[in-house]
Formats: C-alpha cells, sequence, structure tokens
C-alpha cells in the first residue's frame, strides 16, 4: 500500500495479473478518510492523457468524499 511518506519516491508498479511492471515516480498522495488516491508522474509521449485522467479522477474523488 502506498502512503503519504511515498511522496516523490520511486516506485515499482506491478499490473493485476503480475506479468507487466511500471516505474513511476509518486508525485502526489491525497488521503481522505474513505481512501487514498496517489497521482505519477507522467512523461512523453502519453503526459496528456494521463494528466487529463488524473484531474478526471481527482474531481471524481473529491465529490466522493465532500461532506456537502
Amino acid at each position: 500500500m502506498i502512503t503519504l511518506d511515498d511522496c516523490n519516491k520511486d516506485l515499482l508498479l506491478t499490473s493485476g495479473a503480475g506479468y507487466k511492471q511500471t516505474e513511476v515516480k509518486a508525485i502526489m498522495v491525497i488521503k481522505a478518510p474513505r481512501g487514498t488516491m496517489v497521482l505519477f508522474e507522467s512523461k512523453p509521449p502519453h503526459w496528456w492523457k494521463v494528466e487529463d485522467a488524473q484531474c478526471e479522477a481527482i474531481k471524481a474523488f473529491m465529490e466522493q468524499h465532500s461532506y456537502g
């Protein structure tokens, strides 16, 4: 599990099937009462896809965890 202390660390992620690994850097960890969200550094050529997806994920995460 990724924790707040993992921010700015290089991590090795493994797919659910266990046969594909990717090196990433955790750039932000958001912790809420019902969950944790991690944003990873994106690199070209797919940086725009990742950043758009992360913006949508942050929005959905914050809506789910709002108390309004």
